[in-house]
């Protein structure tokens, strides 16, 4: 019983929490979100799982900055801080993410997990425009 408890709690943290969340396969398509994420950035899960996490890109980081990234999550297994990322709509917003790499008992790479929350609009709760 104790396993299904902790598979319920996970479960529902994930549905309800503030902050937007997505998880990836190690090749970078996206496997999971929670309602949060569609709430800040439009998609429905059903339009954004299978794709990758460049369906958001802004194009207001260069090259280096995604190099950065990825050497960080390489390195150190994690990434944080902020990043344009661009909603269904079309309106770019300003978020703060953290990047974590998900690792099996033995060590290796089998996920990793965004989580991010909207901070252009202080004030305002994650997602909402206009």
């Amino acid at each position: 019983m104790f396993y299904q408890d902790k598979l319920y709690l996970a479960a529902n943290i994930l549905e309800n929490t503030v902050e937007a969340i997505l998880v990836t396969d190690t090749d970078g398509v996206i496997r999971s979100v929670n309602p949060a994420f569609t709430a800040i950035t439009g998609y429905s899960a059903e339009e954004v799982i299978g794709k990758k996490p460049s369906i958001l890109k802004s194009g207001k980081q260069d090259k280096s900055f995604y190099e950065a990234l990825w050497r960080s999550l390489r390195e150190k297994g994690y990434w944080q801080g902020q990043i344009w990322n661009k909603r269904k709509n079309g309106e770019i917003y300003l978020e703060w993410l953290t990047i974590s790499a998900i690792r099996n008992d033995a060590g290796e790479v089998k996920n990793y997990a965004g989580m991010f929350s909207d901070i252009g609009k202080a004030g305002e709760p994650p997602g909402k425009t206009g």
